[in-house]
């Protein structure tokens, strides 16, 4: 288009509408960057200009495309160099969010020599609701060269082509998340497999078993949890259907996975005659209809209704194992749900003599009457075309009714094929006259301000995730982080936190540990403790409060819960 001196307003105007309209066809970073080398700044008929990206984990500004002597050849750039934020005149431009023209680069300390000296310099932020994620520099071989005309045009490319890059950006690293997230979930179910296969093995020792799986269980939870609450978080962005439809496939795949790691170690809990009860007081409606929401709310798509009803004669407070209660209800609300295509699931609650009765009735595909006892056997599904349906591992039922039975009650079924089945859950009924404090209803944590959060685990994805959860439901605070129980109890020895997020297994010391020497510690400003574990065995939370807790999180992490749990406790 000519020398930048001989540019008319009419030619500006016209370099500027056919920018407009080759960025609106430019999608990936790479484009943009090298549309705004080859195009605008060519158009300009600047001799020498060079894009810098901000690298948020390095702080640097890092170059990505150049026009002139450091990329004769195009899309190379020759001897790239990165610039600290605030550094030299790109790095004081890019922190100060305004243009600077220095019109001889031998009286400014600040010029930093790249490729050649040259004596003036132009740099423009590119900017978009307040945050740099860029610069655009030109330098030139005279004094003065550079004009407001030319600070002018360089700032109007740099905003139109602010809100192109922040969107490619946040694409490009969608699109690694959920590359990311694929791989491990692929790994995840490796690793299920082999401890399906595992399992077998090691029939020979219980106790070895038990242990063996409790430790692996760990292991694949603890990426779970990350895996389940950042899809969680990404499927409420901003994504097109298509990767909505990705972040749902992993969240749904990685709670499968999850169901499958519990169902196994309960299993071999229950084999190994190591399986432990905490017994409290629970509310019978509200454990209902809790397991009727959790049932429902995993699978939304299906619109079977599912009603409860409760005999007068039912108390509305017992004693028993709540989440073994639940975990059994859970199953048995699922399955109905699973197999019934149309009509409606029923639960029942009664007495009769000295018993608690829940019947779950359902007018699903029925169960032929030589399955009866089949369907209760451990990895045995009676109907493979069914199992391949509608997936599982033949745990489910086994499990429900060992529990049912080692809470001294049975579990039954009977069933009509073509009409529908009823399960009936029968306890020892022990009702209590007390109730506990009316549970804290799960809202938006009110906004607290000034309070110091440390959260203490080893793995960053996890770190993450919780800092994440906090941000979402409203909770503003200083947020610092340990990577194991060793170094929390040295950070929490020099400065007083209100909250701390404490892990179990970690190196070094672990979070039981770590607890103990904190409460030990009486030049300690004591915190308030949650504890966030994928142990979570009834020996492991009461393991924890014996330490020093004040809570516990089972991961993955609840949303709901924490809210409840954070608010109780500030």
């Amino acid at each position: 288009m000519g020398s930048p001196e001989n540019l008319t307003s009419e030619d500006y105007l016209k370099l500027i509408n056919a920018f407009a309209v080759d960025l609106l066809q430019r999608s990936t970073l790479d484009e943009i960057f090298w549309l705004i080398a080859d195009r605008a700044i060519a158009g300009i008929g600047f001799d020498d200009c060079v894009i810098y990206l901000i690298d948020r984990a390095t702080g640097e500004l890092v170059q990505v495309a150049a026009y002139g002597p450091k990329s004769p050849e195009g899309r190379v750039i020759i001897d790239p160099i990165t610039i600290p934020l605030g550094k030299g005149v790109v790095g004081s431009v890019a922190r100060n969010l305004k243009p600077e023209r220095i019109q001889d680069t031998r009286l400014d300390s600040r010029y930093i020599l790249d490729d050649e000296f040259r004596l003036s310099e132009l740099a423009v932020p590119i900017v978009l609701d307040g945050e740099c994620l860029g610069v655009i520099d030109s330098e030139n071989l005279n004094v003065g060269f550079y004009t407001e005309k030319h600070e002018e045009i360089l700032v109007t490319i740099a905003s139109m082509a602010a809100t192109k890059i922040s969107d490619a950006k946040r694409e490009e690293e969608l699109h690694s998340t959920v590359r990311q997230l694929k791989v491990v979930q692929n790994k995840l179910a490796t690793q299920a497999k082999e401890l399906i296969n595992a399992k077998e093995i090691a029939d020979s020792s219980n106790r070895a078993k038990s242990t063996f799986l409790a430790t692996m269980s760990h292991e694949i939870r603890t990426p779970l949890n990350a895996i389940i609450g950042l899809s969680d978080l990404m499927r409420e962005t901003s994504l097109d259907p298509e990767q909505h439809e990705f972040a749902k496939v992993i969240w749904d795949s990685s709670n499968h996975l999850l169901n499958l790691i519990t169902d196994i170690l309960d299993f071999s809990k229950i084999e190994a005659n190591e399986l432990s009860f905490a017994e409290g007081n629970l509310n019978l409606k509200q454990l209902v209809e809790t397991s009727v929401r959790l049932c429902t709310s995993a699978n939304p798509k299906n619109k079977i209704p599912v009603v409860a009803n409760f005999d007068s004669s039912t108390p509305g407070w017992i004693l028993g194992d709540e989440a073994r209660v639940r975990q059994i209800l859970v199953n048995l609300i699922g399955n109905a749900l699973k197999f019934t295509l149309e009509g409606q699931i029923t639960i029942k609650v009664t007495t009769e003599s000295e018993y608690l009765l829940f019947s779950i009735t359902d007018t699903g595909v029925g169960i032929p009457e030589t399955d009866f006892e089949k369907i209760f056997d451990p990895f045995l599904q009676v109907d493979s075309s069914l199992s391949r349906r509608y997936e599982g591992t033949g745990l489910g039922l086994s499990i429900a009714r060992k529990l049912s039975r080692l809470m001294s009650g049975d579990l039954t079924v009977s069933s009509v094929v073509g009409v529908g089945t009823q399960f009936v859950l029968s306890l020892p009924l022990r009702a209590v006259t007390h109730q506990r404090t009316k549970p804290h209803d799960p809202a938006i944590i009110e906004t607290k301000t000034k309070l110091k959060i440390l959260i203490v685990e080893d793995h960053p994805a996890n770190r993450l995730l919780v800092v994440k959860i906090l941000g979402q439901i409203g909770f503003t605070a200083d947020v610092d982080v340990a990577v194991n129980g060793l170094e929390a109890v040295k950070i929490v020895s020099k400065s007083p936190y209100d909250l701390i997020f404490m892990d179990l297994q970690m190196p070094a010391m672990d979070g039981y540990e770590a607890m103990r020497k904190i409460r030990s510690n009486d030049a300690i400003i004591q915190p308030r403790i949650i504890v966030v574990s994928a142990n979570v065995q009834p020996e492991d939370i009461s393991n924890s409060y014996s330490a020093g807790a004040d809570g516990f999180l089972p991961k993955p992490i609840d949303r709901e819960a924490m809210v409840g749990i954070v608010n109780a406790l500030l």
